[in-house]
């Protein structure tokens, strides 16, 4: 009798025991992969751009900004094709985003190709987000990239605004359009950083939490 009633308890907890996940280690990403390498590659566009302009080849200028916005799009593939993906490298290909693009308006509103102070504003702009980022990652308590898929627009839009201006179009009324769009996403990025709650933790650098996707299927 005793032995009866004991087999569906031990069959009960062998049942818990083997549903029960193994605990792995976190995996973690090295910064010196392929996928960062792609990234930091795109600072290569910068010398021949500066040279292009100072010089007035203006396609020689328009094929190295087209390289640079082709090896953003490259690094995240690469990063997909060797499983690299990573919270640094979100944070790198921002960096360089900014970077780059605000060496290219620089360079233009110094060579009187693009309206000084609209550039000017917009990298004040740029670096008010920026400090907004830095104070995200502190509230998070580690280097994450705040995702505004409205700036990665934006972002984009300006490797556009650097192609007109290459391209010597009169671009006076697509910069001065497009500083409001930018303080628009600026000021709603700003809410949600500040003062949003901090998401969790993820399961493992590189790999998507739970509560993740469930964000991305909501979106």
């Amino acid at each position: 009798m005793s032995n009866r009633m004991s087999n569906p308890m031990s069959s009960s907890s062998a049942a818990r025991s083997t549903s029960a996940p193994p605990a792995t280690a976190p995996r973690l990403v090295s910064p010196y992969n392929p996928a960062n390498a792609v990234t930091a590659s795109r600072f290569l566009t910068l010398p021949p751009f500066l040279w292009a302009v100072h010089h007035g080849h203006y396609q020689i200028a328009a094929v190295a900004i087209v390289v640079c916005a082709l090896l953003d799009k490259v690094d995240g593939l690469v990063a997909k094709v060797f499983d690299c993906r990573s919270s640094f490298g979100e944070l790198f290909d921002a960096i360089t985003d900014g970077v780059c693009y605000g060496f290219c308006l620089i360079v233009l509103a110094v060579y009187g190709w693009a309206p000084a102070v609209a550039v000017v504003a917009a990298l004040g702009l740029g670096g008010l987000n920026s400090v907004f980022r830095a104070i995200h990652i502190k509230r998070v308590g580690r280097p994450v990239n705040y995702k505004s898929y409205a700036m990665e627009r934006l972002v984009g839009f300006i490797a556009y605004l650097v192609g007109f201006a290459v391209a010597r179009y009169e671009v006076t009324y697509y910069y001065w359009t497009f500083l409001p769009l930018m303080v628009v996403v600026v000021a709603h990025d700003a809410k949600r950083m500040l003062l949003d709650p901090v998401p969790p933790p993820p399961a493992a650098d590189g790999a998507t939490s739970t509560s993740e996707l469930v964000a991305k299927e909501g979106v």
